[in-house]
C-alpha cells in the first residue's frame, strides 16, 4: 500500500516537517497534552498530586439560611442541625423537623414568627417535603469522606509539630492553621475543612483544591508513622517509596498482619477509593 507523506499544518511548531499519517496523530497528541493538560496536572498544589482545582460557585438555595446567624450570635453548634456528622458517612441535611423544633410550625409560630424565609421552612413542613437544599461541598463519587471518623478522631495521632506557626489573621486557610482547628474538635474540626462557616450569610467552598487527592494528604501525611511520607515532592511517587522503606514501623503499628498483608487503614488507597 502506498504511504503518503505530508507536511504538519500547525502554527506553532513543526510547520515545515514531512510526517507520516500515524507519526503526525501521535506529535498532535503528545504536544495537545504537554500544552493544555500537563500543567495543570503537575501544579495542582504543593504537594504535587492530582487535586479538583476549581472553586465551586455560590448556589442558589431554596430558603435565605444564615449559618452567621444561627451560629456566631445564637450560638448553635454545627450538629445540632447536622447531627449524622459523629455517627455517618455523611452530615446529613438536617430535617426539617429540627428547624420546627426551635421555629415552630404554622399553627404555633415560635422564633422569627413573621420571618418570609421562615414561613417558607414552615410551608415545607406542611407539605410534607424535605428542603431542597443544593449540595455546597461536593466531592466525586469514587470518593468515600467518613464524617464521623474524622469527627471522632484522636487529635493525638497527628504528629507533634502539626499546627505549630498558624497565623490566623494573615492565612487563616494555610495547613497550619487547619490541623490547629482539627485540634481543637468540635465546631473547629468542621471549620478546619469548611472553613469559617460561622461567618458566612451564605456558604461556600473557600479552599479551591477542596475534595482533591492532593488536599486530603496534605493532613493525611502529618499523622504520626506518615512522617516519611512527608513533602517528597511527588505525593503519589513517596508514599509508594516510603511503604516500601518503612515495612518495621508499620507492623509495629499493627498496620500489617503477621502474613505481611497490609490491614484496612487510612494509609491505603482502598480507603478512600473504592
Amino acid at each position: 500500500m502506498r504511504r503518503f507523506q505530508h507536511r504538519l499544518q500547525c502554527p506553532f511548531i513543526l510547520n515545515d516537517i514531512p510526517l507520516m499519517t500515524s507519526s503526525k496523530s501521535l506529535i498532535l497528541s503528545i504536544f495537545t497534552f504537554g500544552v493544555f493538560f500537563l500543567p495543570n496536572f503537575l501544579s495542582a498544589t504543593d504537594v504535587g498530586f492530582f487535586v479538583l482545582n476549581s472553586k465551586a460557585p455560590e448556589r442558589d438555595q431554596p430558603i435565605a439560611f444564615s449559618h452567621k446567624l444561627h451560629v456566631s450570635q445564637n450560638g448553635v453548634a454545627c450538629q445540632y442541625c447536622h447531627l449524622y456528622a459523629r455517627r455517618s458517612y455523611s452530615s446529613g441535611v438536617p430535617p426539617v423537623s429540627t428547624c420546627v423544633g426551635c421555629h415552630g410550625s404554622n399553627q404555633m409560630k415560635l422564633v422569627q414568627p413573621n420571618s418570609p424565609e421562615v414561613n417558607k421552612m414552615r410551608d415545607y413542613w406542611e407539605k410534607g417535603e424535605p428542603i431542597p437544599w443544593a449540595k455546597v461541598h461536593d466531592i466525586p463519587d469514587y470518593v468515600r469522606f467518613p464524617h464521623k471518623r474524622h469527627i471522632n478522631a484522636d487529635s493525638n495521632r497527628l504528629i507533634e509539630s502539626a499546627g505549630k506557626g498558624c497565623d490566623m489573621e494573615k492565612n487563616p486557610r494555610s495547613l497550619e492553621c487547619r490541623l490547629m482547628q482539627f485540634k481543637m474538635g468540635g465546631d473547629m474540626r468542621c471549620e478546619s475543612c469548611h472553613g469559617n462557616v460561622s461567618q458566612m450569610e451564605v456558604v461556600k467552598v473557600v479552599d479551591k483544591s477542596f475534595g482533591g487527592m492532593g488536599w486530603c494528604m496534605q493532613c493525611h501525611l502529618q499523622v504520626e508513622g506518615a512522617v516519611e511520607r512527608k513533602r517528597t515532592g511527588s505525593t503519589l511517587l513517596g508514599w509508594f517509596n516510603a511503604k516500601q522503606l518503612d515495612q518495621a514501623r508499620e507492623k509495629k503499628m499493627h498496620m500489617v498482619n503477621a502474613k505481611g498483608f497490609h490491614n484496612p487503614n487510612m494509609n491505603d488507597c482502598y480507603t478512600c477509593h473504592y
